[in-house]
């Protein structure tokens, strides 16, 4: 089966909610619990980057920008 970017963009979503949840919890600097917090505000770019991918995989279209030439025939 063929990995598709849409679903790598979810699966980043999820990862950055669930490591920003891990760090926030596990640590006891301030510091780190705030670093914690920015990485748990990725999560909503990864979505918005997946579905603009799941829309150009639904109309056949690269979804990298370096192979745009590559799916024209």
């Amino acid at each position: 089966m063929k990995a598709k970017m849409s679903d790598l963009m979810i699966i980043l979503g999820y990862a950055s909610i669930a490591y920003s949840a891990y760090r926030y919890f596990t640590s006891t600097d301030p510091d780190e619990k705030r670093n914690a917090l920015f990485v748990g505000q990725w999560a909503p770019t990864f979505f918005i980057l997946s579905v603009g991918a799941e829309n150009r995989e639904f109309r056949n279209q690269n979804t990298l920008a370096i192979d745009a030439d590559a799916g024209k025939h």
